[in-house]
């Protein structure tokens, strides 16, 4: 007979999740539904996924500069949306909801259900985490895989098993195959992978059921990025995705960087900083109340320590890592990954701060009656911190225009763009190696002013749009290059020429 208690704890539980849910989705709605590119990414990776539904392959044609993973998770979400105009961003919807979900299921694990909903929330309405999962951009998919690794990682600690070894690694692989930036998450994998064995170690033993657990995880991890990588030729998953980042990241400016995660935060999630510093708050002043209200019984009796989930001693207790130490560390290793090893630092990559930070929130969550009061007084900084998503605006100025002259071009036309979202939300798509025209590619010589020109060449190329000085603008033969193949300039207010469009264009019937 079930008992009634736990059918109710699961029933709130569940009610807890379809709450958090639909809040997640709520929020990202607009944006999902918005009629501009909110972020340079999100038309980078839509005109993507238009380049893949004609069968461009990842790598091999279309570039990627993600993990192997991503772009083929673009293809599939593009598909359940049924590929209409928004249906790339069904990926960052679901990656959204994921993540939301996923931190509740985790901070239910290391604290109770109120600190459960107090991270569900605040990782439901962060404006780092709404940025990279209303608009497509890797980050998203990256993070929701990262707590799913943090969840099964739990799960062992808790149950050593093969099976949750295997989750463990499939969710690791899959975050670094999706976006290297989340790689701090395998501190707490590692830590839960090598725990075992280092108390083995400790009292001169082996454990071989530990070290076959971590290198089910590893091996799982392996075959994963593999099966994801293969199909695409390593040679060039490894020069796009990996080479092209390391040579990115040849300057770094530390205090730069640390400004701008600062001023991120600030920005993003103003929300969760609040629960921070009343987490800290209240935290300082219960510890306060705790001291010198040791008893004498509490020196014979050895309590665990902040890193440790179970009793210390000499009696050779085996160490399982606490969910403080889980949490903190994450966090921490985030903060310095991002300030140090990550460049250059975009606001996107902040999310990546987000969910670890809402975790340690909940880890040391004020009393039930301060969270419900904190909730309401952050109520306000919601609405501040997602500015910009809950009522995304249109395109107006040059940037109108050049979406309404794109949409008046014969049907089937291609469009070269130094800003990819305008072509996207003109409906039009553009060659495949071009769907990037990043800065990073110009400076690493991956397109020239000569590459550029001969891909205007092609038939299906009807228009092409040079608006920034740090990309196509940075071309200054380019003007005179595409009026000697047949491109005439296109006036446009206060921006002068940034459009050309070729007179002699037919475009290409049956193409989108």
């Amino acid at each position: 007979m079930n008992d009634p208690l736990i059918l109710r704890h699961d029933r709130a539980r569940a009610i807890d999740l379809i709450g958090l849910g639909l809040l997640a989705l709520l929020v990202r709605i607009p944006a999902f539904l918005s009629s501009k590119a909110l972020t340079f990414d999100d038309g980078v990776f839509s005109l993507s996924a238009l380049a893949m539904r004609d069968g461009g392959i990842p790598f091999a044609d279309v570039f990627s500069s993600q993990g192997p993973l991503f772009l083929p998770l673009v293809w599939l979400g593009d598909l359940l949306g049924l590929r209409s105009i928004n249906s790339p961003r069904i990926l960052g919807l679901l990656a959204g909801v994921g993540a939301v979900v996923l931190t509740y299921l985790v901070a239910l694990r290391l604290r109770d259900r109120t600190a459960a909903l107090l991270a569900g929330a605040l990782v439901a309405t962060s404006g780092a985490l709404a940025w990279v999962t209303g608009p497509l951009a890797a980050d998203g998919p990256a993070i929701a895989f990262a707590v799913a690794a943090v969840l099964f990682s739990l799960w062992l600690r808790d149950d050593p098993n093969v099976r949750n070894a295997v989750l463990v690694g499939l969710a690791t692989g899959a975050v670094l195959s999706t976006k290297s930036l989340e790689a701090p998450v395998l501190v707490i994998v590692g830590l839960v992978l090598l725990a075992p064995i280092a108390s083995a170690a400790r009292r001169r033993e082996l454990d071989r059921a530990a070290i076959g657990r971590l290198a089910t995880a590893v091996g799982s991890s392996v075959v994963l990025f593999l099966a994801v990588s293969l199909p695409f030729g390593m040679a060039d998953v490894w020069d796009q995705s990996v080479r092209y980042r390391t040579e990115a990241a040849a300057n770094r400016d530390i205090p730069a960087t640390a400004g701008k995660l600062i001023t991120t935060l600030w920005d993003r999630d103003l929300a969760l900083l609040f629960f921070a510093v009343l987490a800290l708050v209240c935290g300082v002043l219960a510890q306060r109340g705790r001291a010198g209200r040791t008893g004498a019984d509490s020196a014979e009796q050895p309590s665990p320590r902040w890193w440790s989930q179970s009793t210390w001693s000499d009696t050779g207790q085996d160490w399982e890592p606490s969910n403080a130490l889980l949490a903190v560390s994450w966090l921490a290793c985030t903060l310095i990954w991002l300030v140090l090893v990550v460049s250059p630092l975009w606001r996107p990559h902040v999310a990546a701060v987000t969910v670890p930070l809402a975790l340690v929130v909940a880890v040391y969550r004020p009393p039930a009656r301060v969270c419900a009061v904190g909730a309401v007084l952050a109520l306000p900084l919601v609405f501040i911190q997602l500015d910009g998503l809950l009522v995304p605006s249109g395109y107006d100025g040059v940037r109108a225009e050049l979406v309404s002259e794109l949409e008046d071009l014969p049907p089937g036309a291609w469009v070269i763009s130094d800003e990819p979202g305008v072509v996207w939300r003109a409906g039009r798509r553009t060659t495949d190696d071009l769907v990037d025209p990043s800065m990073l590619r110009r400076e690493q010589g991956r397109y020239t002013a000569e590459s550029l020109l001969q891909a205007a060449q092609d038939p299906r190329v009807c228009a092409f749009v040079a608006i920034s000085d740090q990309r196509f603008g940075a071309f200054d033969e380019l003007p005179a290059g595409l009026a000697a193949i047949g491109y005439d300039p296109v006036d446009t207010s206060g921006d002068g020429s940034v459009l050309f469009v070729r007179s002699d264009c037919e475009g290409s019937p049956g193409g989108s």
